[in-house]
């Protein structure tokens, strides 16, 4: 039996920035242990549909730390470990191997496992993806060697970059997408419009409102989908976008509160003494919105691993997200800020057909969300934050006009 004053279960982003964080607030040699069941130490997500995924040379931003830096600082870090149980009463985490370690304080960041849909045929997954880690980023890109055409399943943020990569890579792309619009979460008409034409002018297909509802093909290989309305596309591989949800099912018959996600305070903490959780694992107090939240985005991974390590080291401060992602689509960038579930008024800045352009969601005069295209001036991503995270009334009948001066918008 193990035993530390701090357990990760988790490898991913959050594992890895909370780690950083701990040993910042000046945790003890070997104080800190990581049970991960990835194969590699704890890691950024993002590369794998982008930039990762087209050239394996471009691996720079995988890694949270330098390898070094767990070593340095005492950090065990057991990789391809699956942790099987956790007694909470009795602060030990049970490994698939037997092992027991213990701990003071434990930290979930399980993040979260992709929806598998049902599919008939499900069986013929040979060239069945789903693009979760890096090993599946590898496969995607071995099998994309040996294919023409592929099918993307979804039309999310991370459909539409491995779309776009997948593309860039010379493959014949039709994206599959059960929605109406790309990136229907957050994304106006005109939002999905620009994207719809440059995925075209790129050569991608894009079949709205239709779902993969059967696999053709033999000896485990997919050569053929069929949709709902019965339409059936060939291709040489298939990559589901279909979603994720959290990783919770080991702690089901625990006492752990469980709503969809974890459940947490304003300070990360569970239902349970001296347990937190971080990451897309959670649903949590949305301070700003006032509503309770779950978010499946690297910033907030990010934000909550660092929040967590400073709550279990004695800061007992509130977690104030601020809403914010980003996405990397073909050589354009965009950056989304706030929550656009409530609004009343849509208004656009600059010029949509371009691709330079802003939108900013209002509800009355509140700016509760925006989306700003990489080449749009910084000082519009600088007051998107500043006026969402104040909860500032703003002129919204002027920002519209490009000659107006953001700053000269306050009520």
């Amino acid at each position: 039996m193990k035993n530390y004053k701090y357990v990760i279960i988790g490898g991913g982003t959050t594992a890895g920035y909370a780690a950083k964080e701990f040993t910042e607030q000046g945790i003890g040699y070997r104080e800190l242990c990581i049970i991960s069941d990835e194969n590699i130490m704890p890691m950024n997500r993002p590369p794998f549909s982008k930039n990762y995924l087209v050239d394996p040379e471009q691996d720079e931003e995988i890694p949270v730390n330098d390898h070094n830096f767990y070593s340095e600082h005492g950090i065990e870090v057991l990789t391809e470990t699956i942790t099987e149980s956790v007694d909470f009463n009795k602060k030990e985490v049970t490994l698939e191997s037997g092992e027991i370690v213990r701990y003071e304080k434990l930290l979930i960041a399980t993040g979260s496992e992709v929806i598998m849909p049902e599919v008939e045929n499900d069986h013929l997954n040979e060239n069945v993806f789903y693009l979760r880690t890096k090993t599946d980023a590898d496969q995607i890109r071995e099998k994309a060697k040996q294919s023409e055409k592929v099918i993307v399943a979804g039309g999310s943020y991370i459909g539409t970059e491995t779309a776009a990569s997948l593309s860039q890579m010379g493959l014949k792309v039709t994206m599959v997408v059960p929605e109406d619009k790309l990136l229907a979460r957050f994304a106006t008409d005109e939002i999905s419009d620009f994207f719809v034409y440059l995925f075209r002018k790129k050569g991608i297909d894009i079949i709205f409102n239709e779902k993969i509802v059967k696999f053709e093909g033999e000896s485990n290989r997919v050569n053929s989908v069929v949709l709902g309305s019965g339409r059936s596309l060939d291709t040489g591989m298939v990559v589901m976008g279909t979603g994720v949800e959290p990783a919770v099912n080991i702690f089901r018959n625990t006492n752990l509160s469980i709503n969809y996600g974890i459940v947490v305070n304003r300070y990360l903490e569970t239902n349970i003494p001296d347990v937190y959780a971080a990451g897309d694992v959670v649903i949590f107090p949305d301070i700003i919105f006032d509503k309770i939240n779950h978010v499946e985005h690297w910033q907030n991974a990010f934000d909550q691993g660092k929040h967590a390590a400073k709550v279990m080291t004695g800061h007992q401060e509130p977690y104030i997200f601020e809403p914010y992602f980003f996405s990397d689509i073909f050589d354009l960038s965009y950056e989304y800020f706030g929550d656009n579930e409530l609004h009343t008024d849509i208004k656009i800045r600059g010029n949509v057909e371009t691709g330079d352009f802003s939108i900013w969601w209002f509800d009355l005069n509140r700016l509760v969300a925006a989306f700003i295209m990489g080449k749009r001036p910084d000082a519009e991503r600088e007051k998107a934050k500043e006026w969402i995270r104040n909860k500032q009334s703003i002129n919204m009948h002027e920002i519209s006009n490009g000659e107006n001066k953001l700053e000269e918008l306050l009520l």
